[in-house]
């Protein structure tokens, strides 16, 4: 009984360990560690209501930083309402 309980230890510290890395690996997560760049564009209506481009996007939380001309800035991205482009 003692082999077991030896054996199956071994075993369950192993496991543990990789929890443990991975618990501080996600908790560290927003210094874009492990991050990669994405490009998507998109294209939506053209001259669509700055307000709505969430809603079109699909992105939870939109906040809406300035408009210049036909361009809106959003964070991490733009809307061209010209050619109804979001990138």
């Amino acid at each position: 009984m003692r082999e077991l309980h030896r054996y199956l230890g071994f075993f369950l510290v192993g496991i543990m360990s990789v929890y443990a890395i991975s618990g501080v690996v996600l908790i560290f997560r927003d210094t874009d560690f492990l991050k990669k760049e994405k490009d998507i564009s998109k294209e939506i209506s053209l001259n669509a209501n700055p307000q709505e481009l969430g809603t079109l996007l699909g992105i939870k939380g939109f906040k809406l930083i300035k408009t210049e001309g036909n361009i809106s800035y959003f964070e991490n991205g733009q809307y061209d309402a010209s050619n109804g482009i979001a990138r």
